[in-house]
């Protein structure tokens, strides 16, 4: 072996031993919601350790733009680690704390540069097998062949047929059982809850009652939420075009028990991920028509209506979603511009059709006014907690119209904003209480940024860090045990009234439940595979993508990663950190985006 080869692979088993000990944290004065991180001689980080210096081996040349967005992720992930794991940065005071800090972040800064330029590397490769179908012509069965969608929707359904038959007829999620409630009078109808969801669930729950079983009701609704995944990511294979990225794409989606468990699961969070990926995948195709110079056809044009205006429906933030994405593909369309604006006008004017005329015809109480105030509220209950013997007189009462001022301190979780949500006191009084109440808290909110603007940093990272930072998952006691949750097999009963959505389930599959309840929650503790219950594997998979992207100047298709984007900021802003199904719909995206970041046959020239 040669003199060089030999110090190169010196350096990078230096370099992979110095980034694990950068992800290394210490036990002594541990504050994160999860378990103990493991002890600075654990093998844990011997085996990282290799990972790192083979991946550095592996790695091409580093461009400026694999380093600025390695360095991005190692500050973004090293002070986050220092705020999950002692609750606050006001040790970074200290030169050597700050000094540790800067170095841990250079550490993590390398690996994942490094990973970010072997994805690039790998996207821009000329394609390494033609076009082609799921499996090779020899082993396809001449149905599947002329029936791919309804071949593959099959493929899903029955590798999700464990969760679909043990859990039958679903585990119910808290908020559709307080929809089913509006739907059948027992809660006052209002926004707080998607109206058209709503009423989604409460006709199949209506149904099923008619036959005389809520079970069947609940089952009614799970076959359609099923039906509707299963069609959405067929649509997403089929959008591949390499035969290996076709097959990798349906093993995960076919036998990683996240879709199996949300499947099963009744809430509203799967058919907006469904609808949303179907959006995102007619985004696309109208992009890539017009990078050919060609027009969107008529099916993709529909897509971005039809699926479009349901993602707008399914959900309250789908419209914070789809408007953004919609400015940006019109801008980016090419041919057709003008069809394109039509059809995602027409969605975005159908989602407002409903929201702002036909719901207040329906003198259904709009309560979602406070709804973007998570963020907000976390940050003036931190700040109460850490500051209260210098909040004047004046700033308190002003907290206390609004919120119980009383109990934030005790009641705030850095992890979720529900504990001090539920204190606001103009709930159920309608929007124009909701706003002019929130008027006034504002100019006290603002007011207080100027003087706590490190408190206010603090919270707002605390709240979304995991979902873009390796954090050690969320585990413990908190609030209804959601932060951190990535899959539910609980279903929750709103009380013992038969008006009430009750079901259940076959008591002698209890121990196939059990066991796999188990099996999909322990992904989360096996190396390499607990990366797929990893939100930041996701976002940072898309962020060496949208680098690859950039490097072949092909920027009309970067507008396509709008959707993802935007979501991320929505769960950004929401109230529970590192909360998997708010994230869904990103996890789904992610293999037809990399697909499209794949070089095409004649690629343009350029680097970051």
């Amino acid at each position: 072996m040669s003199r060089p080869a030999l110090l190169r692979r010196g350096l990078c088993a230096l370099g992979g031993m110095l980034a694990a000990m950068s992800f290394a944290w210490g036990q002594e004065g541990y504050a994160g919601m999860s378990e103990l991180p493991a002890s600075f001689d654990s093998y844990l980080w011997t085996a990282l350790a290799l990972v790192f210096a083979w991946l550095l081996w592996r790695t091409p040349r580093l461009r400026p733009g694999d380093v600025a967005l390695g360095l991005l992720f190692g500050v973004l992930n090293a002070f986050g680690g220092v705020l999950f794991a002692y609750d606050s940065w006001s040790g970074l005071a200290q030169p050597a704390l700050l000094g540790l800090t800067v170095l841990r972040a250079l550490g993590q800064a390398l690996p994942m540069a490094a990973a970010i330029a072997c994805v690039s590397r790998l996207l821009l490769a000329p394609p390494s097998s033609p076009p082609g179908a799921l499996l090779g012509p020899a082993a396809l069965w001449r149905w599947a062949k002329r029936h791919e969608t309804a071949a593959l929707m099959l493929l899903f359904a029955a590798c999700w047929s464990p969760y679909l038959i043990a859990f039958y007829p679903g585990t119910v999620c808290w908020d559709l059982g307080e929809m089913v409630a509006q739907f059948f009078g027992q809660r006052d109808m209002d926004t707080w809850h998607p109206v058209f969801t709503t009423w989604l669930i409460g006709a199949c729950v209506w149904v099923g009652r008619q036959a005389g079983s809520d079970n069947l009701g609940a089952a009614l609704y799970t076959l359609l939420q099923t039906a509707l995944l299963a069609y959405a990511l067929a649509q997403a294979v089929r959008f591949l075009r390499s035969r290996r990225l076709r097959l990798a794409a349906t093993a995960f989606f076919a036998l990683t028990p996240l879709w199996g468990g949300y499947a099963q699961f009744i809430s509203k969070d799967t058919l907006y991920t469904s609808a949303l990926l179907l959006f995102t995948l007619s985004v696309l195709r109208t992009l890539q028509a017009g990078e050919s110079g060609a027009r969107a056809d008529g099916r993709t044009l529909a897509g971005l209506l039809g699926w479009g205006l349901l993602s707008c429906l399914l959900r309250s933030n789908g419209l914070y979603v789809v408007l953004p994405t919609a400015l940006g593909v019109v801008c980016a369309a090419g041919r057709g511009r003008g069809r394109v604006a039509c059809m995602m006008a027409g969605a975005v004017a159908g989602a407002l059709l409903f929201s702002q005329v036909l719901i207040p015809a329906l003198g259904i109480r709009d309560e979602t006014a406070s709804g973007i105030y998570s963020v907000c509220f976390q940050q003036t209950a931190r700040t109460l907690r850490d500051h209260a013997d210098t909040v004047t007189p004046e700033e308190y009462a002003e907290i206390d119209r609004v919120l119980d001022a009383q109990r934030l301190a005790e009641l705030y979780e850095p992890w979720i904003s529900d504990p001090v949500k539920y204190t606001f006191r103009q709930y159920g009084q309608g929007a124009q209480a909701e706003s002019e109440a929130l008027a006034r808290y504002r100019q006290t909110w603002l007011s207080m940024m100027k003087r706590y603007p490190l408190t206010y940093l603090e919270a707002f990272f605390a709240g979304n860090l995991s979902y873009y930072t390796f954090m050690p998952k969320l585990e413990g006691e908190t609030y209804n045990n959601q932060a951190g949750n990535r899959l539910v097999f609980e279903t929750y009963e709103l009380g013992d009234d038969p008006r009430y959505l009750h079901t259940t389930q076959w008591a002698a599959l209890e121990p196939v439940r059990t066991l796999l309840a188990a099996f999909a929650r322990g992904w989360r503790r096996i190396p390499i595979l607990q990366m797929l219950y990893a939100c930041a594997s996701y976002v940072w998979l898309l962020v060496a993508a949208g680098l690859a992207l950039w490097r072949c100047r092909r920027w009309r298709m970067l507008a396509g990663f709008l959707p993802a984007l935007l979501t991320l900021g929505v769960c950004m802003l929401s109230p529970v950190n590192d909360y998997f199904r708010y994230f869904l719909p990103i996890v789904a995206m992610t293999p037809p985006l990399l697909a499209v970041a794949r070089r095409p046959s004649q690629p343009a020239q350029g680097a970051a």
